[in-house]
This record gives C-alpha cells, structure tokens and sequence, in this order.
C-alpha cells in the first residue's frame, strides 16, 4: 500500500484561484464535509457552507450552491455575499495566503468569472491614497460583446483606484 500526499492549502488554494481549477473547488467542498464528520461528498459540504456563511450575514437565499466551480451555471452568489465573504477573510490568520493566491489585474487583486452572458468581478482594491476596498460586481445579460463588458467594467474599477 502507497500513501500520498496532497500539496499544501496555499499551492492547491494558488491553483485554484489563478487557473480556476474547478476540480481542486470540488476538492474543497468535499474536504469541508469530510473535516467536519460528513460524508466527503457535495451536499453535505454546501450544507456546511451554506449554514457557516448564514451565521456570518449572508443570508442563505443568497448563496445558491450546487457544486465547486464558482461561477457556473448552477451557482448563483450575490455581489453582497461576495463582499461579506471578502471582508471576512481580512480578518483571518489565513488573509496573507489568500490575498497571495487571487490573481493580479491591472493593479488590482481580484478574481474573474465569465460564462454565458455573465461577467464577474470580486476582490480588493487600493485607491491612490491607500485606502483599500472590497469590492464584486456582477453584470448579467448584457448587450454587446464580453470584451466590451470587461472594458466597461474595468473603467468603474478605475475610477475606484483614483
């Protein structure tokens, strides 16, 4: 019998954040249910989140979870869960190593999602004079090419960096 050994949080957490690797957010909302003495399977990991989240603001209707991919075309997060969720995590020992992990664009540390006629960004952003915020945003629907939606978004982003 062999045993291995999976790579540490930060690299899977890295992996995940800056190729969305939708395999290692499964991973993940197994490993939640397995670590707390459920079955390592999707329910009972979304039941766990779910139930963490409702006892920190976010109300439950607004996380509609089916599985570990983030943006997909089950799930369903509001911008404002986003933000609590961000907040929240600047109050952890772990901050450092997720706000490592989230990719970098254009000066600013958030993560992308786009599928179907849905663009998303969610993060941290720092104005010219240092006072950082978290900040997501979510465009549903929108007319016009996802490149044009991006660039749109982009200059709200901007203008937050002033």
């Amino acid at each position: 019998i062999d045993s291995i050994f999976s790579p540490t949080l930060d690299s899977v957490n890295f992996w995940f954040l800056k190729k969305s690797v939708n395999l290692f957010g499964e991973a993940f909302v197994r490993t939640i249910a397995f670590e707390n003495g459920k079955a390592g399977n999707i329910d009972s990991g979304i039941t766990i989140i779910r139930d963490f989240w409702s006892g920190h603001g976010v109300e439950k209707p607004a996380l509609k979870i089916i599985d570990g991919s983030g943006l997909s075309p089950s799930n369903r997060l509001t911008a404002h869960s986003l933000v609590i969720l961000l907040q929240f995590a600047k109050t952890k020992n772990w901050f450092g190593s997720f706000y490592h992990a989230l990719p970098e664009m254009n000066g600013i540390k958030m993560k992308d999602g786009y599928i179907n006629g849905v663009r998303s960004y969610a993060g941290y952003i720092k104005n010219k004079n240092g006072v950082e915020y978290s900040f997501a945003f979510i465009v549903n629907n929108f007319d016009g090419s996802p490149g044009t939606a991006r660039e749109k978004m982009w200059r709200v982003l901007d203008i937050l960096k002033k």
